[in-house]
């Protein structure tokens, strides 16, 4: 990002969870544009498994800036519900087929099959379980509680909307 660009729109807000994506929302507010190569693979290093286990709900919580990432997340268990009360395992193997296909394109696209290994698709059902699961716990934190704890705070807002941003900027 040009500094000129940062400081002409004022900064960013970092009171909200989701940082990322609201110094983006940000800078298209204010009538910039982002570059996305989807070639550019920044290597990360997971960390231990409990402070791995303990930012789950809060990842999950970054997909209330994201309403149709957070109703299909939302959506995961409702639907295994009414597969397992159906007693119809068809359809369930069927859902978990297509989202391991679905995961493979996805790592195979911009060169990503050199990245990851080939057993990566593979952990996809169990991922989107486990992100449903955690959708409905970020959900009840913010009903409940007004927000997700972070560092010793809770922060109430994932990001904001382009809209509202843009609102602001005016």
């Amino acid at each position: 990002m040009r500094r000129s660009t940062f400081l002409g729109m004022g900064g960013y807000d970092p009171d909200v969870l989701f940082e990322n994506l609201e110094l983006i929302r940000t800078v298209r507010a204010y009538g910039g544009t982002e570059a996305a190569p989807a070639w550019l693979y920044v290597r990360r290093l997971p960390p231990d498994a409990a402070h791995f286990r303990g930012q789950r709900v809060r990842q999950a919580y970054d997909d209330l800036a994201q309403p149709a990432r957070l109703l299909t997340a939302l959506a995961v268990l409702p639907a295994l519900a009414a597969a397992v009360a159906a007693r119809r395992p068809g359809p369930l193997l069927g859902a978990a087929a297509g989202v391991v296909a679905l995961a493979e394109v996805g790592r195979r696209r911009a060169g990503g099959g050199a990245v990851f290994p080939a057993a990566t698709a593979l952990a996809a059902p169990i991922w989107l379980l486990e992100r449903g699961v955690c959708g409905w716990l970020a959900v009840g934190q913010r009903l409940l509680f007004g927000g997700v704890p972070y560092a010793g705070t809770r922060i109430r807002h994932a990001a904001h909307t382009v809209r509202a941003l843009q609102k602001h900027l005016r």
